[in-house]
């Protein structure tokens, strides 16, 4: 049973959405660009796809998620005939969440002569490889990098996602309309790019709205990491609530060491959080948590059991909205 509240991510005429999501039609109706491909896929060499994410390490559930989306969405085009009749295929490379290791990885896959790469799949990541995005003029679509860096940009860099501080701005509106008074926002500083970003519109809104926002505190998640004495901090500030801008893993972490010193304040994930791990890491804890979600994990739309049908059938896990991006940012690529 899953036991944390989410409320989903809104954003009014977004083109990637449908009914899997409350606003956004979930799964990108571009495969009407290749359906008019024919019936099969010709004998010419495959057309090579990358795809750049975080594939290992604690990280490491929203890269194989888009990864995984995204050869969902390359079955799908490759049964519809190809693109331009031409076999699509998909080669991953693992940037470890690493921003040295990215560069030379979307290096290899430029080397590999693809013609688009999906990825990557955090905003620091995202940053650190843009000027070799924008040298080569090969686009990048990424499934999840929201910071508002990247807005208004004349580059290759493409996203299909809305800017954080969309979902940032909602949350701090819903913690108002619970009454909380005061929070105190909490970022890991190793995918600073966006952790700041939510944590400065979320304070922003947040006092708009007439409440206290007490100054952030920041951490860089690593192997001993101290989250106990994280709380702890937390838990001193005497805040009503706070907002965590953290990874699954670590804020599954940090609040089940939170109700431990402070059973009665509330605590609210950024979207990062809301991967298919943090209710199978953070159990019971989560009860009473409000997680940011990009789509309606509860939708009874066709198109969004169908894939989730066959995700499963494919990989054996269950779709969240890293998948879900992943396999939007694939098709949006073989729209263009």
């Amino acid at each position: 049973m899953q036991s944390y509240r989410s409320t989903p991510h809104q954003k009014p005429g977004d083109h990637t959405a449908d009914a899997a999501r409350r606003g956004r039609r979930p799964l990108l109706i571009a495969a009407a660009a290749v359906l008019l491909l024919g019936p099969g896929c010709s004998a010419r060499h495959p057309l090579r796809i990358g795809f750049l994410g975080g594939l290992s390490g604690r990280v490491s559930d929203l890269g194989i998620g888009g990864r995984n989306g995204a050869q969902i969405a390359v079955d799908d085009v490759n049964a519809a005939g190809g693109l331009d009749g031409r076999a699509m295929e998909l080669v991953a490379r693992d940037d470890e969440q690493n921003r040295e290791l990215a560069r030379q990885r979307l290096a290899e896959l430029f080397g590999l002569g693809v013609a688009f790469v999906v990825g990557p799949m955090t905003s620091t990541v995202a940053a650190e490889v843009l000027p070799l995005t924008n040298e080569r003029r090969i686009p990048l679509i990424s499934p999840l990098a929201g910071a508002n860096d990247f807005r208004g940009k004349d580059d290759a860099f493409f996203r299909v996602v809305s800017d954080t501080a969309n979902s940032a701005r909602q949350q701090a509106t819903e913690l108002l309309k619970r009454g909380l008074r005061s929070v105190v926002t909490v970022a890991d500083t190793k995918n600073a790019v966006f952790t700041r970003n939510w944590s400065s519109f979320a304070n922003e809104r947040f006092v708009a709205g007439g409440g206290t926002a007490l100054p952030t505190m920041e951490f860089a998640a690593a192997p001993g990491l101290k989250f106990l004495e994280l709380a702890q901090r937390i838990a001193d500030t005497g805040a009503d609530g706070v907002i965590i801008a953290a990874s699954a893993a670590d804020s599954a972490v940090l609040v089940q060491q939170l109700r431990r010193l402070r059973a009665g304040m509330f605590i609210a994930l950024s979207v990062w959080a809301g991967t298919e791990e943090l209710p199978a890491l953070g159990g019971r804890a989560l009860d009473g948590v409000l997680v940011t979600q990009f789509f309606d994990r509860f939708s009874a739309a066709p198109r969004w059991l169908d894939f989730v049908a066959r995700y499963r059938a494919r990989f054996g896990d269950t779709p969240g909205y890293a998948a879900l991006n992943g396999y939007d940012a694939l098709q949006m690529g073989a729209a263009a």
